[in-house]
Formats: C-alpha cells, structure tokens, sequence
C-alpha cells in the first residue's frame, strides 16, 4: 500500500526554490484567487461583489477569449528596464479597470504582487516594496497603458501586495497597509484625493496555522491554505471550494502539496503517507455525514486517487469499529 501513495516527496525535482516559485506564480495568476486578494487588498474593490470582480481584471471589451483562457491572467511585461542597469523582476504584474469607470478607460490600476518565501533580509521588505512601487509609477511616462509628454494627471495608481509565507512568530497574522496621506500643516486646503492617492502598499503574513472549520472564512486563512497548510491535496481542494467557492483542478492541488511551504521545510516526509490516509478518511467522513452522501460519491466529488480508495475505506471502517468499542 505504501508504494502506491502519491506521497509529496514523490517528485524529487519539484522540492526546489525555484519550483516552489513558480508554483506560487501559477496560483496567483488565477482570476478566482485574484479576486480574494483583490476584495480584501484594494479599496476600490471593497464594495463591489466578489463574483465580479475578474470581470474588471485585464479588462478589454475587445478581447475575445475563452472561459478557460479567462481564469487566468496574461499578465504584463514582469521584466523592469526602465532603469538602466537597474533591472528588476515582478512575481506577477496586471493591469485592472476601476469599478465605476467609463467605457473609454481600460486600465484604472496596476497591480503587483510578490510572493517572499525567505524570511531573512539584508533589509526590511517594506522598502523593496516602496521601491517597486516606485518603478511602477516611473515606467508610465511614454509606456503602454501609461502617458505621454507632461500628462501627468494620466498616472495610474499602483499597488504592490506582498505574501510573505515564512514570518516570524511575532509577525504572523499582521496585515498592514502602507499609502500616502494628506497632512495640512498650515491653513487647511485638501486636495482631491485622487491627485495624490497613486500608490499602496500591503504587506501579509500568514499565520502557521488556523482552524478552517470556523467563521468568518478570511483572505489570510485562504493563503495558508493554497501556500502553507500541511494538508491533503483532498482537503485543501474542498476547503478551497466550500469556503472560498475556488475550483481547482486536482492536478494542480497535488503540485500544490508536493510544493507546500509546510513540507518543503520538513525537507522529509516520514510517516506522511499514513498521516495522508488518515487526513483523507477524515475529511470523507465529515461528507459523508454532513451531506449525507454515499462513500463512493464523496470520493468521486473529491477526486481521490483509484489506487488509495481500497486504503481510504479501510481507515473509516478501523475508525467506525473503534468508536463502537469504545461506545
């Protein structure tokens, strides 16, 4: 039974920094994790419903694609040349169309967002952000999507969203927001605030862990989930659909195990096979109960493995005879 567990060490050449970072790439190119980050993250999204809100993401009414090409971004150009020899690299750079706005104005916004997997800096992280945030605003001029010439009230706000996965203990669950504010000093004058609101900063840090059976259901226990939950490719995929309403392949949820912060910091997976079997036994009987469905249905739903079924049913089966022992 052992030799057949798709276990998270199984692929070897995934368990790599540079796999675990593109992993984090791919998911948060999808439109339906966008959305989350986006409704929490970005005030201008704050009242407008989530289902919605990958309408405004790489908004062009011209475009015609697919449903399937639709739940993931294209992205804009990452690579930043726009200093010279100062070249930096975005984790994951779009544009978005403010809610509200005419039909005219395609992008209202610039979004990045950064995935840190290393907590230890030569330097805090809020001044990487300030500086990218910086180049976003500078790369305007004479850009695509940006202005030209001295027309500055043309310049799009940024914003630049940083995931830090692995936080110190006294940082974990912090999520603070960096922006600029209008301080009179001397006779009171304001100015539109849209004058000057061109930038915002959000640092989030993720807690280790987070009881996913109780509400609210939060941006920041979703995170954990997708990037550091030591959970069962099952569990988190129906975690992420009951909670969060996002449906992922299980394919992708599998690379999302194999590649979890959690177990890539373990290094090895002793006993993970016996703990995976239990985990999934588990979260099968809960279905089974709450919904009131067949084993066989709560499997398919899942999209459990044929090869570890036979396992699965011997785990509930040892469970049930146990606690009618004991009863």
């Amino acid at each position: 039974m052992m030799e057949n567990l798709e276990i998270a060490d199984a692929i070897d050449n995934n368990t790599t920094d540079s796999a675990y970072d593109e992993y984090c790439k791919k998911v948060l190119s999808n439109k339906q994790v966008l959305a989350h980050i986006l409704k929490t993250c970005v005030r201008e999204y704050a009242d407008v419903p989530l289902k919605e809100i990958p309408s405004y993401i790489e908004h062009d009414p011209m475009l015609n694609v697919s449903m399937e090409d639709s739940e993931v971004i294209k992205g804009r150009n990452v690579e930043d040349q726009s200093v010279f020899g100062a070249e930096i690299r975005y984790d994951i750079l779009f544009d978005a169309k403010l809610p509200h706005s005419s039909k005219e104005e395609r992008i209202g916004l610039f979004i990045n967002i950064e995935a840190q997997n290393h907590r230890q800096t030569a330097y805090p992280l809020i001044t990487r952000a300030i500086y990218y945030c910086s180049r976003l605003l500078a790369r305007q001029k004479n850009h695509e999507g940006g202005f030209g010439k001295s027309n500055f009230q043309q310049l799009k706000k940024v914003y630049s969203i940083w995931i830090v996965m692995n936080a110190t203990k006294e940082m974990e669950g912090v999520m603070n927001f960096y922006t600029i504010e209008e301080k009179c000093l001397g006779v009171k004058y304001h100015l539109k605030k849209e004058s000057y609101d061109k930038l915002e900063i959000i640092m989030l840090y993720p807690k280790s862990y987070y009881e996913l059976e109780d509400e609210p259901h939060s941006l920041m226990e979703m995170l954990y989930i997708l990037f550091k939950a030591k959970l069962t490719s099952e569990i988190k995929k129906y975690q992420l659909m009951k909670n969060y309403g996002i449906l992922m392949m299980k394919e992708e949820v599998d690379v999302m195990c194999n590649l979890s912060q959690g177990w890539f910091d373990d290094g090895r997976a002793d006993g993970l096979a016996d703990g995976r079997i239990m985990g999934i036994a588990e979260t099968v009987s809960k279905l089974m109960k709450i919904n009131n469905m067949k084993i066989e249905n709560v499997m398919d739903m899942l999209e459990i493995a044929e090869n570890i079924r036979p396992a699965v049913v011997e785990a509930i089966q040892t469970t049930q005879t146990k606690e009618m022992n004991v009863s």
